[in-house]
């Protein structure tokens, strides 16, 4: 009998669209550490973008409902969304270890991001909770904020993770971990996909054809503002 904890990797975000990239990001994570499955997890709204509300959830959801059609892998789970008000990550974790004591969490992160995560909720409660799985292009060196290294209570040779081989183990006792792992370089982003669609460039190559129907269907990122209806 297999008591090994299934492993499930989260992503989070806006998805304000879900694009090829976060895609890939998942396939990626999933290969490189041998995951059971990637839960994408739709932010109901983001701490750091307080003046910016991202698109109505209904049509986030409907966009990922489409792009994560039959991937068994990448299922969808709408915590946050139901949750209200602000997303925190924190606070979104928690939730799942309570609902699925038998799995063992991987937070899935760009760069960029991770070096932000001392501006999170509770962001020295998340090392506890989870792995971080940290992605950067070829090549990329990744160094932890000053900040970061002593909250983790990390030595000089910690500091510096310079190969997807090697990674941070934090506190034994704790057991969790900070890997990297490379995705080759991309220039996608949901935000240079909205700017595309407001000035009537093709995005098509940039996400799943589905989702490219729906944002043209439902006049997504137009200067009017899109339909209530679906």
């Amino acid at each position: 009998m297999n008591n090994r904890p299934k492993q499930i990797g989260l992503l989070g975000g806006t998805f304000d669209p879900v694009h090829n990239g976060h895609l890939g990001l998942a396939e990626k994570a999933i290969q490189a550490f041998d995951l059971d499955k990637v839960l994408f997890i739709p932010a109901n709204q983001s701490p750091h973008k307080i003046q910016s509300p991202p698109t109505a959830s209904m049509h986030r959801i409907a966009m990922l409902r489409l792009a994560l059609k039959d991937k068994s892998n990448f299922p969808l789970e709408l915590l946050e969304i139901n949750r209200s008000g602000i997303s925190y990550t924190i606070d979104t974790i928690s939730q799942l270890k309570i609902q699925h004591p038998d799995w063992e969490l991987y937070l899935i992160l760009g760069a960029d991001a991770f070096l932000m995560i001392d501006t999170w909720k509770n962001y020295a409660e998340i090392f506890k909770c989870c792995h971080l799985l940290v992605s950067t292009r070829p090549g990329i060196n990744l160094e932890v904020p000053d900040k970061l290294c002593q909250t983790l209570a990390l030595n000089k040779d910690q500091r510096e993770i310079n190969s997807p081989s090697q990674w941070i183990t934090l506190n034994p006792a704790i057991g969790k971990s900070i890997r990297l792992f490379q995705i080759p370089p991309q220039d996608i982003s949901s935000k240079i996909i909205r700017g595309k669609v407001q000035t009537g460039k093709e995005i098509k190559n940039l996400l799943p054809p589905a989702v490219d129907h729906y944002i043209m269907k439902n006049r997504l990122y137009r200067t009017e503002s899109p339909p209530i209806e679906i």
